[in-house]
């Protein structure tokens, strides 16, 4: 048998170069694409952890707003209380718009504010005004009261007692306490009540203070978010005494006061500096959530980065319902 005694020909050698440079081609190729795939699957993986995250955060924050309702001011897009609530008539009575929609996003909205109760600290305790007076001697004429002296510490001790029924994790500090009742109220012109102005009670919501038994009103940002007045006729309500001399019966019967511990929680949005905004259709956000403690929005917690939209949405004033959605920003 002749066998080739003198090697490879040239021709061979670059037909042998030129299979091997392609075989390495295709795997460079190949491991190029897998390692692309791989990060983009990484990416996507943490903008959907950090997303579910963020969204499981504002819906335990949202399950307990009962007490947001006609009590806290937070403007929608089309310049209406996002808030609003009508419990006892129907939208073709109201002849305004009926949904709220409010889009946090860089040039637009940038903040959020939800108001909730601390179920943490307590449930809901029904309250005896008396609980915070000093009630002076009888006075002889049976047509005259008695003098009332507001007490401070007496309404941190009943509250604070257990034993009477009260919530001992309610007098911390830093915590919100609401005061309000079941009573709701619409104000009246020439003796008509106008029913497209949401019903509402009178509330005094005031902070525990370190050393000291009076609850300080909420300042800042915050104490422009509550409408604290009296809804009949607008009187400024400026402190837990002058919120429970004036408190409503119920139904022309006896008068009834509730307090929770509350939480007052601000959601907002920052541009996302590590992020080339020209490279994304809506430009990227870092999305934020910070409470109201001591008279100011503590420290913020970052809850996602990369965030286009966050939607907050009701369908209608007269249901409770509101659907959120938080929307990472897309690439162009």
């Amino acid at each position: 048998m002749f066998r080739n005694q003198k090697g490879l020909t040239l021709v061979e050698m670059m037909l042998g170069i030129g299979l091997f440079a392609i075989v390495i081609s295709i795997i460079v190729s190949v491991q190029v694409k897998m390692s692309q795939q791989q990060v983009e699957m990484i990416r996507k993986l943490d903008d959907s952890v950090d997303q579910h995250l963020a969204e499981r955060i504002l819906f335990k924050d949202l399950s307990g707003i009962d007490i947001s309702y006609n009590n806290l001011i937070v403007k929608d897009d089309h310049g209406n209380n996002f808030y609003d609530f009508y419990p006892d008539i129907t939208e073709n009575i109201l002849k305004v718009r009926a949904d709220r929609e409010l889009n946090l996003k860089l040039g637009g909205k940038d903040s959020f504010f939800v108001f909730s109760q601390n179920s943490a600290a307590g449930p809901l305790l029904t309250y005896d005004p008396m609980w915070a007076y000093d009630v002076g001697p009888e006075p002889a004429d049976p047509n005259t009261p008695a003098t009332l002296e507001f007490n401070g510490e007496k309404n941190r001790k009943w509250i604070s007692n257990e034993s009477n029924g009260g919530r001992p994790g309610f007098w911390k500090v830093g915590h919100l306490l609401f005061y309000d009742t079941p009573s709701r109220i619409r104000p009246s012109v020439g003796d008509v009540i106008d029913k497209t102005i949401p019903p509402r009670s009178s509330f005094y919501l005031g902070a525990v203070i370190s050393g000291s038994d009076l609850l300080q009103n909420v300042s800042g940002e915050a104490a422009g978010l509550f409408n604290m007045t009296e809804p009949d006729s607008g009187d400024a309500i400026p402190s837990l005494d002058g919120f429970l001399r004036n408190v409503p019966s119920v139904g022309g019967g006896q008068t009834v006061v509730r307090v929770r511990a509350a939480r007052l929680v601000k959601y907002y949005i920052e541009p996302d500096t590590k992020k080339n905004a020209d490279l994304y259709k809506l430009a990227p956000a870092n999305f934020f959530m910070a409470e109201y403690r001591d008279g100011q929005f503590e420290k913020p917690t970052l809850l996602a980065d990369g965030v286009g939209r966050v939607l907050f949405r009701r369908d209608s004033v007269v249901k409770k319902m509101i659907y959120f959605k938080i929307e990472k920003a897309e690439l162009k």
